[in-house]
């Protein structure tokens, strides 16, 4: 767990921090075993600080309190909250659930981001949170938009699927019954049962999820939590941050799934032996029928399905991070051949690989399950749908940036020859159309600067400026040839023992030393590193906890010798709250350039107190003529002890 302690009364980094912590306070005892000691001793004293933890609470609810008061409510805005939903008190739960409720019901045009946060709020939610008749308020708002949304484009009418899916799957688990067939219920069903014929594949399968929670809602007892009765142990926990589930008995999961599927009277057909043979389904591409015929023949709009409580198990285990047991439960489900289930377990597959909050290795691992189960026709069956939305899944990973995408592409080559004549050919067809649209759910983007925390922590906005100034400078720079410079320890050593310079400084800026003094020559390239540095420096920059390249030319500021870091960004716009904050909470790389031609003599580092308590945290860098200084020229640059 990353995971930063921050110390009573001071200020926290973000959101996700607040989550955390909030997170950690309402976790049980099972915890211990996985927190590092810090972490535990951070718990145990913030326990038992009552003005602390009330401190904590106070922030999540003034941050939700700044959602409804924010005009725009953006995709950051909407991320920040959901990072939230989970931890929050009862009370600012609903209060959340209702904002997100009007702001949708008010929109002219559907707010995909506000429909999304609610999918997801929903979705991660304690269920003793939902209230029967709130959620089936939410479920007509989405049910009337969804009919609203028929002339719109397939996408909306995709997310307001998702989100109807969410809603009916918490309505399962609540155990809402008698819903109105004649207002809510039939109509609903209806109109689901008409996208079907939609020709937007993924659209019929979120419709075909969507309708079998449907079928689950006016039962007395919900079909997923059937499968996990014979455990004893429903999972429990803050979704997303920390689990405090200790795992499943899955070999108790698998056998209720079992009596799910033998139970489901009228099942016309034992789904792990289905199989469709690579050749027809080329002679279906030909006619033009292709994947979506493909995938419709394995879909159910009229019955429940042993996939639909398979699948939710399988997004619980997900969650908190059991995955060993969740390939475990998709390997033995006895409906592990059904063709839906191997559609909605691809499609999370291809979500583990995309979201960078999942480590390599398990990125890695996500699409290399992908592959196996497109290869191993004999214990995955041929269903060409499932195949195909395979190669699709990859060929949108390949299309993205990082190691674990290169994974996917590699992934692709090898599988070119995989199979008979009939499932190349297959391949060829499938690589030829490309990947079309592919809804995976993506990392939701991280809080905006400045995040609604900042916010109600009274935090001004200085990434704008931040990054107002990174542009000037690296277009001042240009293009510009630069030729690595070598250097030596001392004005006194050997030319033999010349290293490079930018090296030096790399192993500088990594170690605890402060201050590093680039002497030489008028002309020598000083200046030109300097630039260089900062150049470098701005190009490796991360937003709100990186270390900012500050380049100050030192005959250009007016006595230095105080507060030249202040001075310096004074020039750069930046205003005197933002001067504070970067002074109380960021850290620094100064390259002062030109000691000499500002005719200096006092020592900068110990005149602008660097690195004292309540002063500018800063390591410095810093150029001067070599035949400017003296014998004794260490007092103007060392810093004190």
């Amino acid at each position: 767990m990353d995971f930063e302690p921050p110390e009573p009364d001071t200020r926290l980094a973000g959101t996700p921090q607040l989550a955390c912590c909030l997170s950690l306070l309402q976790a049980t005892s099972l915890l211990d075993d996985i927190l590092d000691s810090p972490t535990r001793n951070w718990v145990q004293t913030a326990k038992d600080d009552a003005d602390e933890l009330e401190r904590l609470k106070t922030l999540a609810t003034d941050v939700i309190r700044a959602f409804k008061r924010d005009e725009f409510k953006d995709a950051k805005a909407v991320t920040e909250v959901v990072y939230l939903a989970p931890v929050l008190e009862k009370d600012d739960f609903r209060y959340l659930l209702r904002e997100f409720h009007s702001g949708i019901k008010q929109s002219i045009m559907l707010d995909v981001h506000q429909l999304e946060g609610l999918a997801q709020l929903i979705q991660g939610a304690d269920k003793t949170y939902l209230v029967a008749d709130d959620l089936v308020k939410v479920l007509e708002l989405l049910s009337t938009r969804l009919r609203d949304t028929h002339q719109q484009s397939t996408g909306h009418l995709y997310q307001l699927t998702l989100a109807v899916s969410h809603v009916l799957d918490a309505m399962a688990d609540v155990e809402v019954k008698g819903l109105d067939r004649e207002k809510l219920h039939e109509p609903l069903s209806s109109y689901l049962n008409e996208l079907k014929d939609s020709t937007d594949a993924y659209l019929v399968y979120q419709a075909a999820y969507a309708y079998q929670a449907l079928l689950c809602v006016p039962d007395n007892e919900k079909l997923w939590q059937a499968a996990l009765r014979r455990t004893r142990k429903v999972a429990q926990g803050v979704s997303g941050l920390v689990s405090a589930v200790k795992g499943i008995d899955l070999s108790r999961f698998l056998e209720g799934l079992e009596d799910i599927q033998e139970g489901l009277a009228g099942a016309p057909r034992v789904l792990g032996g289905i199989k469709s043979v690579y050749g027809r389904a080329m002679s279906l591409a030909t006619s033009g029928r292709r994947f979506l015929e493909c995938l419709k023949e394995g879909l159910s709009f009229n019955r429940k399905c042993a996939w639909y409580p398979a699948l939710r198990g399988a997004d619980t285990l997900i969650r908190n991070g059991h995955l060993a047991e969740f390939r475990t439960l998709v390997c033995e489900a006895p409906c592990r051949q059904d063709p839906a289930f191997q559609w909605g377990i691809c499609q999370r597959l291809g979500e583990l690989a995309i979201n960078p909050a999942w480590d390599p290795e398990t990125r890695r691992g996500a699409i290399a399950f992908l592959g196996e189960i497109y290869s191993n026709d004999a214990e995955w069956g041929q269903q060409t749908s499932v195949k195909q939305w395979i190669l699709g899944i990859l060929m949108e990973l390949s299309f993205r940036s990082g190691g674990e995408m290169q994974f996917a592409e590699t992934l692709l080559q090898d599988l070119r020859k995989d199979g008979d004549a009939a499932k190349r050919e297959l391949y060829q067809v499938c690589r030829e159309n490309g990947p079309g649209i592919h809804p995976l759910k993506i990392a939701s983007p991280a809080p905006g600067s400045p995040s609604l925390l900042d916010r109600v922590q009274g935090r001004p906005d200085v990434e704008g400026n931040l990054r107002q100034l990174r542009r000037q400078r690296l277009k001042e720079r240009g293009a510009g040839v630069y030729i690595p410079l070598q250097a030596k320890a001392s004005l006194q050593a050997s030319d033999e023992t010349c290293v490079a310079l930018m090296e030096e400084m790399e192993e500088f800026l990594e170690s605890n030393q402060v201050v590093f003094l680039l002497l030489g020559d008028s002309g020598a390239g000083k200046s030109t590193f300097n630039r260089a540095l900062e150049c470098s420096l701005w190009k490796k920059y991360k937003k709100k906890s990186g270390v900012i390249p500050l380049y100050i030319s030192l005959p250009a500021i007016d006595k230095p010798e105080h507060d030249m870091i202040a001075k310096q960004l004074r020039k750069a716009e930046f205003t005197e709250p933002q001067i504070k904050e970067l002074k109380l909470h960021r850290k620094f790389v100064l390259i002062c350039d030109g000691y000499d031609e500002s005719q200096q003599t006092h020592n900068l580092y110990i005149r602008n107190h660097l690195n004292e308590p309540g002063e500018w945290q800063a390591k410095m860098v810093i150029s001067c003529r070599s035949e400017y200084i003296g014998i004794d020229y260490r007092d103007r640059f060392q810093p004190s002890d």
